[in-house]
């Protein structure tokens, strides 16, 4: 009886989380027959159809009300009915759909994993796009043409297609957000050359602390700030040459970064700022919001954001420049994580879709030039505008706010579209430049993606299917214990030890097999 109790208010969870997801819907699902579809130009099909579409929301709008989406039905003649439940819950939305089988047409931004891929894939929920892109998108075969590391990362183990990504090769590519100097901080120390050792870099710590660099009379200087480790992490780590704090790969070799010796040289150093009052006692506590108030006060003299002026609350410029990576003692170059250019597993067509030829139409649409374009953009004076007649360089309107997350999806999420550099360019301005140069010198220059985005096998899935959680959940609390010195680092050996009884070698084992096998694709 009690069995039969838990299966049954098992089920009912389930109904009434789908029934809020249902709730989230601005339609019912698809009524879409199988139609006739034009294989160029619009519309893509004569006789209107409506498809059912999976996204997750940021919140602004409601995608029906949304410019892009009455705008590509007029010109296509497909519609959508759009489940779009909140970012936030996004995930747990999208599990559930697929654990009661009732599968929109398209999942769009959904930021399938490579084990969604390949797990519903093998069911038959997903299915294969390789034909449908031969056939009715050319925009996307062409960007397979040109980056064929693109069509390797996203072809699986079974030799088909069943994802598109979001690709941008204009924009930096920054894995995370870059590190940035005050610059007021630098002027009012005279610091001309910035520091490119771990003890050149305590060294202006230590005088951002105590030479009083804003001026105020007040000791209310903060060296460091971070909310979270991940704020900074994949920088101080990379000064002491690891990669990544998990899996990466080292001239081939994969290594769990957070057992090696040069992990604990990271460590040791952010210990050595903890206990010096460098590093933000704060970090592991304060939200976004707090750490960027701090900014706003101008009280920070190094930090991570996507960008300096917003953080400090005033104007992007060049006189805060990005932080040059610095050399710990036993490294001879710093190693810096970049992107590989790609999102992937951002579009799929489920197995419920009557029209995957039409569907894959109106996708490619945002793999051309212009498809891209306006999904960005839209027109002329909705988001942006050109500066002068010869209509070759655009700048983007005052006091947007939100405004572009009312019109198009391709706000605070990655959509399926291969960005145009042209249209990307137009936008360039003195500051862009600096930036594109300083992003050339101080991450390309030293940059390693840290492991390509491997496809494993259902096998070697369940083998490390508990193990990657437990992990990373434990050397998360080590490091912040670490570095606050609540652990003292006679506990190191033991820390290894208690990874390696969690399951190190067996992710370690996994993912270099999975590695070779990318390498010799």
């Amino acid at each position: 009886m009690k069995k039969g109790l838990l299966v049954f208010m098992s089920m009912m969870l389930v109904m009434g989380v789908l029934a809020g997801c249902a709730s989230s819907k601005e339609g019912a699902g698809s009524n879409a027959a199988k139609v006739e579809v034009n294989k160029e130009g619009f519309p893509i099909v004569d006789e209107k159809i409506t498809l059912s579409l999976f996204a997750p929301n940021v919140g602004i709008a409601k995608w029906q009300d949304m410019k892009y989406f009455q705008e590509m039905e007029k010109r296509t003649n497909i519609a959508f009915n759009f489940n779009t439940p909140p970012n936030e819950s996004f995930e747990t939305q999208k599990n559930l759909l697929f654990a009661s089988n009732e599968l929109p047409d398209v999942f769009y931004a959904a930021s399938l994993t490579n084990s969604d891929v390949t797990k519903y894939s093998e069911q038959g929920l997903l299915i294969p796009l390789d034909d449908l892109i031969d056939e009715y998108a050319p925009n996307v075969a062409a960007m397979l043409e040109k980056y064929p590391d693109i069509k390797k990362t996203i072809t699986a183990l079974d030799g088909h297609i069943y994802t598109l990504p979001t690709v941008n090769r204009t924009s930096p590519p920054w894995n995370i957000h870059p590190m940035w100097y005050n610059g007021d901080f630098l002027a009012a120390l005279n610091v001309t050359e910035l520091p490119t050792t771990t003890d050149e870099l305590y060294d202006l710590l230590v005088r951002f602390k105590t030479e009083d660099p804003n001026g105020n009379g007040l000791p209310d200087e903060i060296p460091l700030t971070a909310a979270e480790m991940w704020d900074i992490n994949q920088w101080f780590m990379g000064f002491f040459g690891v990669v990544a704090r998990a899996v990466g790969t080292y001239d081939g070799e994969v290594k769990y970064g957070a057992i090696q010796p040069e992990y604990k040289e990271y460590l040791e150093y952010m210990n050595k700022l903890w206990k010096a009052d460098l590093f933000d006692h704060e970090a592991f506590s304060q939200t976004g919001e707090q750490k960027g108030a701090k900014g706003k006060k101008n009280q920070v003299g190094l930090f991570a954001n996507w960008g300096a002026g917003s953080f400090m609350g005033v104007e992007e410029s060049d006189k805060h420049p990005m932080m040059q990576p610095v050399t710990g003692p036993n490294v001879s170059q710093p190693v810096i994580p970049i992107s590989p250019g790609q999102s992937i597993n951002q579009f799929a067509i489920s197995n419920t879709n009557k029209n995957p030829e039409a569907t894959m139409r109106w996708i490619d649409y945002s793999y051309s030039p212009e498809g891209s374009a306006f999904i960005k953009g839209l027109d002329e004076g909705d988001l942006w505008e050109f500066t002068d007649d010869t209509k070759t360089k655009r700048i983007n309107l005052k006091d947007l706010g939100d405004k572009k997350g009312t019109m198009t999806p391709e706000y605070g999420i990655n959509v399926p579209l291969w960005a145009d550099e042209a249209y990307e360019l137009s936008f360039a301005n003195e500051y862009d430049v600096f930036v594109k140069n300083e992003t050339a010198e101080k991450i390309v220059k030293y940059g390693q993606v840290a492991m390509p985005q491997l496809f494993l096998t259902a096998e070697e899935l369940d083998q490390i299917a508990g193990i990657n959680a437990d992990l990373v959940a434990y050397v998360e609390q080590m490091e912040a214990k670490f570095i606050t010195g609540a652990i003292p680092f006679s506990e190191w050996d033991k820390y290894v030890e208690t990874a390696n009884k969690i399951g190190v070698d067996k992710v370690v084992e996994v993912y270099q097999t999975a590695y070779d096998r990318y390498a010799a694709n």
